[in-house]
């Protein structure tokens, strides 16, 4: 079951001051409960809460301030049942939902959670923080459809917040099909390729090319444990996502064949920012030429421009790799800085020159030759995917 998922707390300061309110709208206990709250003073906040009632009349922001101040001394079963009388109270209330269900969550009472934070979005369909805290209930469940479809209604319901739209675009089913072309077909890595995992990661000349340091320390056990974490919530948990590259062998049975040559990889994926850095690479030399590379990078560009959306992509090519950053400028790419001496290899000793590249959709979208390339050699222009 995936331990990474997180149920946040709606923060009461901030929803006050989103509501616009003064000190003369608010009781002053429950201003002052509030910035002890904010101040980590939660045993404070409680008291002072308490105190002020029945005097003070019973706002919704004590009821949300007393639940946050318990779970954030840990006491999640005194979270939910102050939230039960205050829903009792006042009415459902969409961050006193939201609350409760955070502290169910932290119980593991999912069912419970589930309940909660579907409350708190039907009584605020905006409650943002609600959203990503039912998503991240059914991650924990290990429900990954569930999880987009709940991010997925709420993006079409909140287009601009890139919290809901960070999360939506991690769990895309895209990311674990398959890249088609008619000689190659990208998918993501499984357990049997351990074997060819393990040759890559032994080939010195390949990996000084393809990733220089990934090598250092990559035991069968680590190759394995790499292996396990390719998983759908590879993007949400390690910003990352490896292919093995496959060269289609179609027969006369109309059935396909397919041998692995190559690995391509998206690193350091940061989906707020929407970019990304490219890796592709071919232990074999023989498969450096015919255009093999041309048509893996193009599978690679369509599905990051356009599946996935990406604003920008980023390649980093040492400086003793003339023929890489000569091809990289000739697909597009700008040269966006050289750092001379930039890292040491610790296995010689010597310092090692980058080329840093970069290609932004705009660019992509006007690049003739990457439209001619991708027509001859995958059938259709990537840079316009409406004509397939």
């Amino acid at each position: 079951m995936p331990n990474f998922a997180i149920c946040s707390l709606p923060e009461p300061i901030a929803l006050i001051n989103k509501a616009y309110l003064t000190v003369d709208e608010l009781p002053l206990p429950l201003l002052e409960a509030a910035k002890l709250l904010q101040q980590g003073l939660s045993n404070d906040a409680i008291v002072t809460i308490r105190d002020a009632r029945p005097a003070t009349p019973e706002l919704p922001w004590g009821w949300i301030i007393s639940v946050t101040a318990f779970c954030r001394l840990g006491d999640f079963k005194s979270a939910y049942k102050v939230a039960q009388r205050g829903l009792k109270s006042i009415g459902n209330n969409t961050y006193l939902l939201d609350c409760m269900g955070v502290a169910y969550f932290v119980l593991k009472d999912f069912a419970n959670a589930e309940i909660s934070f579907l409350k708190a979005i039907q009584t605020d369909i905006h409650n943002i923080n609600a959203i990503v805290n039912l998503a991240n209930v059914f991650i924990s469940q290990n429900l990954p459809d569930k999880a987009f479809e709940t991010l997925q209604k709420g993006f079409n319901q909140n287009p601009l917040s890139l919290e809901i739209k960070s999360l939506y675009s991690a769990l895309h089913p895209n990311w674990i099909q398959p890249l088609l072309g008619d000689r190659l077909r990208l998918r993501m890595l499984c357990s049997t390729d351990e074997d060819f995992l393990a040759r890559c990661f032994s080939d010195q000349d390949f990996m000084n090319n393809y990733h220089r340091f990934a090598a250092i320390n990559q035991t069968r056990q680590h190759i394995q444990d790499t292996l396990k974490q390719n998983t759908r919530y590879s993007i949400l948990r390690q910003k990352k996502i490896h292919w093995i590259i496959e060269q289609t062998n179609h027969s006369v049975h109309e059935q396909s064949n397919y041998q692995p040559i190559g690995l391509a990889s998206l690193v350091d994926i940061q989906l707020n920012y929407q970019r990304a850095e490219l890796l592709i690479g071919f232990p074999n030399p023989l498969h450096r030429g015919q255009g093999i590379p041309l048509t893996a990078m193009l599978l690679v560009l369509d599905f990051a421009f356009n599946h996935i959306g990406f604003n920008k992509l980023i390649s980093i090519v040492y400086g003793d790799n003339q023929h890489s950053e000569r091809s990289t400028i000739a697909l597009g790419f700008t040269q966006e800085g050289f750092r001379p001496d930039h890292l040491r290899d610790l296995q010689t000793g010597e310092f090692l020159s980058i080329y840093e590249n970069g290609l932004l959709q705009r660019d992509f979208r006007t690049n003739s030759r990457l439209s001619r390339l991708s027509v001859r050699l995958l059938g259709f222009d990537i840079t316009h995917p409406k004509s397939r």
